[in-house]
């Protein structure tokens, strides 16, 4: 027996993915997706809205800020950093 490992880089547009999914395909993928009740916090009891404002903040205090972190909170915040 012969085992290949190979590492393969792709690029998948998420739009296209989802537009291509069937109506079951799409429910499956929301369930996945979804987060409820106690999931839904840290084990702090903090909400992620409430972690993500936190970090928010911290990050923009910082002297320089670095444009992956600029551009990650626009897309998870979205809110832009000044």
């Amino acid at each position: 027996m012969t085992i290949v490992n190979m590492t393969i880089d792709a690029e998948i547009d998420l739009d296209d993915l989802v537009e291509n999914l069937g109506p079951n395909s799409k429910a499956y993928l929301t369930n996945l997706l979804k987060v409820d009740g106690e999931a839904a916090r840290a084990p702090d009891g903090r909400t992620f809205e409430q972690i993500i404002e936190a970090a928010f903040y911290e990050t923009r205090a910082m002297p320089s800020v670095p444009r992956a972190l600029v551009e990650l909170f626009w897309v998870v915040h979205g809110r832009a950093m000044s």
